[in-house]
């Protein structure tokens, strides 16, 4: 069984564009004319060019414009919002075609589909998910050691077994979430960093419950982390709202999820 479908794009419920209208602005791209394209698509005039009317009406900016004189005469040509727009659509199609075939192997099976369909929207009760691209990848035959850049260029490493590693099918480039439970972080001082991920951050809020201490910190490229240490760890460190500070954990403390 193959599974397939088309992407379609709506602004305020008005049709926006699609396969065929991204085929037409590529054929207009290629041919430089709203004529030429609408005969290479076996489809006439008129319906081209009420499809890029609606296509420039619709967008902030338009798509498709004429440019009169020239050498040529003038002609038809794409904006940079035009090339934008064929380049995103490519890109959602691209990763839906990747979702389709990952799907394609249970979709016979109403048991194994639910249990996908359950991987796909899953969950997680930790409240730190950062994104980083994999740039370096270490394995033996039952571990692997990934290395990840996050948004601000911090490097983060984090051990994870061989199997997943074949199963998530990581490699250099993937983009993938570092999950990090609260407690999995603790705050260090300059110069007395505990761990192997040390990643420099400013204390945006302390708030105290108890015999916790709940901080909420921002990293270098702009991701906050939330972290959960006892009191007495929070004040022997000397630490308030406003300071900078390391947040350090383990690679072992840390999953990856796709």
């Amino acid at each position: 069984m193959h599974i397939k479908s088309n992407i379609w794009f709506e602004n305020d419920n008005n049709g926006f564009f699609g396969k065929g209208r991204i085929e037409l602005l590529e054929q207009i791209d290629r041919n430089g004319s709203i004529s030429a394209a609408a005969k290479a698509m076996k489809m006439s005039y008129k319906a081209a060019w009420d499809a890029v009317n609606e296509m420039n009406n619709l967008s902030e900016t338009a798509i498709v414009q004429r440019e009169a004189g020239g050498k040529g005469g003038g002609g038809t040509v794409l904006t940079e919002k035009g090339r934008s727009t064929i380049a995103l659509y490519k890109e959602l199609e691209a990763m839906q075609q990747h979702f389709w075939a990952s799907i394609e192997g249970v979709s016979s099976d109403a048991t194994r589909l639910e249990q996908f369909a359950k991987r796909m929207t899953l969950r997680t009760s930790a409240r730190n998910q950062l994104l980083g691209r994999v740039n370096a990848v270490k394995s033996n035959s039952l571990e692997a050691d990934v290395t990840l850049q996050l948004s601000g260029g911090e490097q983060v490493q984090v051990f994870i077994t061989r199997r997943s590693l074949e199963e998530m099918q990581i490699s250099t480039g993937s983009e993938l979430f570092v999950i990090l439970k609260s407690s999995w972080i603790r705050l260090c001082r300059e110069g007395d960093a505990k761990g192997v991920n040390q990643l420099p951050c400013h204390l945006d809020t302390v708030a105290i419950d108890g015999e916790s201490v709940e901080v909420s910190a921002s990293l270098l490229g702009g991701n906050t982390l939330t972290i959960t240490i006892k009191i007495e760890e929070f004040k022997a460190l000397g630490l308030k709202e406003g300071d900078s500070a390391l947040a350090c954990f383990e690679p072992t403390n840390a999953l990856l999820a796709i």
